[in-house]
């Protein structure tokens, strides 16, 4: 009699991150987990290397515990220093003590795949041999970002870099991830051949419903405290407060920019919120007043997923242009004209086109996000030889 074989061991991804994934309570995060659930669906176990820069306490550890395989942890070193014309280096944002601990942690448990998110991890991917499959999330374009914030006034923060560090890390991977399409066809027009377009999306939470009839209306805004988010809200509120036609709805603003709005008539500063459903259930109508800024903004998406529409400026809707179906104002000012110009009166009809240009907005989202998932798994299918996942 031939003795039973062991059962086939899954093949595993090694993902290496700065953030806190557990709760994903910010928008870097979910795209992250988004990456986390579709490795699981193609049937990958996955490990966490956590490069503690975003805190530990023991329900973080447990809740990583109980989510991945296997959880190594790794105090940052990274100096981050910033140089001259706020260009950073890449080796000076890398930890030179990653390549050991990621390097046992392959020893022991034997990765088909490693992960790395944001650019200045990129170094990582250079002590893996070809045998391993290496994928690089941008996240965003990091070259010449602090120009952006240059040109709109605004000191630059957090990383920028220079085309000639970003080129080199983007050569180091096997297939580097872009959020947003125009983010990978400017990657492919540097001479890059490895990009792939990822959207961000996450899973429908609640459908497209009407608002209870005779309710007072509410708008939404949800973000983060930073710059580009700040001046953008300020702007739309002075142009909201100053017009003698505003109708009577509330404004409910959420997240770290809260802290950063003076007390005025009609808005409440609702600060962090633990759960987005009760956020999102709570409003009528989510706002995005964007004046500028990079990347894909994941406070436009995300109204969608609770059923929700987005009423947003052309810098809110960047990434989504082909598959946006909702108004879209030119300003804050415009932004501001709109609502109030729409909202005085009965608003039914309006309120009722545009909950359908969501979910319309939503139905390409999610065939936009499906053709690119299955581009992405069978490209992971092909290259380690794996049966193609559903």
């Amino acid at each position: 009699m031939s003795a039973l074989l062991p059962p086939p061991r899954a093949p595993r991804v090694l993902l290496v991150t700065f953030n806190r994934l557990v709760p994903a309570d910010q928008g870097n995060a979910r795209r992250i987990m988004q990456l986390v659930r579709l490795y699981e669906a193609m049937g990958f176990e996955i490990d966490l290397l956590y490069h503690r820069e975003e805190g530990l306490d023991p329900g973080l550890l447990r809740a990583l515990q109980g989510r991945f395989g296997r959880v190594q942890l790794l105090e940052s070193r990274a100096s981050k220093r910033i140089g001259a014309d706020h260009v950073c280096q890449l080796m000076d944002w890398y930890d030179p003590q990653l390549h050991a601990v990621a390097s046992e942690m392959h020893r022991l448990r034997g990765y088909q795949v490693v992960h790395v998110n944001y650019v200045w991890y990129a170094p990582l991917l250079r002590h893996f041999g070809p045998e391993v499959l290496k994928v690089l999330d941008s996240h965003d374009i990091f070259a010449d970002r602090a120009l952006a914030y240059q040109q709109a006034g605004l000191a630059p923060a957090w990383f920028s870099t220079s085309l000639q560090q970003e080129d080199e890390a983007f050569a180091w991977a096997d297939a580097v991830l872009a959020i947003q399409r125009d983010e990978a066809r400017a990657m492919a027009a540097r001479g890059h051949r490895h990009i792939l377009f990822l959207p961000y999306l996450e899973p429908q939470v609640a459908p497209f419903t009407p608002r209870r009839p005779g309710a007072p209306l509410v708008l939404g805004y949800l973000g983060s405290g930073n710059d580009w988010n700040i001046r953008s809200l300020r702007a739309f509120l002075e142009a909201w407060q100053a017009r003698p036609d505003r109708p009577p709805v509330q404004l409910l603003v959420a997240g770290g920019i809260s802290r950063h709005l003076a007390e005025q008539p009609g808005v409440v500063r609702l600060g962090f919120v633990q759960e987005l459903q009760t956020f999102y259930g709570a409003i009528d109508i989510a706002i995005n007043p964007m004046v500028g800024g990079t990347g894909l903004k994941i406070k436009t998406v995300e109204p969608l997923c609770f059923g929700r529409p987005v009423l947003a400026t052309p810098a809110g809707i960047q990434g989504l242009t082909e598959v946006w179906r909702l108004p879209v104002a030119e300003s804050p000012e415009a932004l501001a004209e709109l609502l109030c110009r729409t909202l005085s009166g009965d608003a039914t009809d309006t309120l009722a086109a545009w909950l359908a240009q969501a979910e319309a907005t939503r139905v390409a989202l999610d065939a936009q996000f499906d053709a690119q998932r299955q581009r992405f798994s069978r490209w992971l299918s092909q290259r380690l030889s794996l049966p193609l996942a559903g």
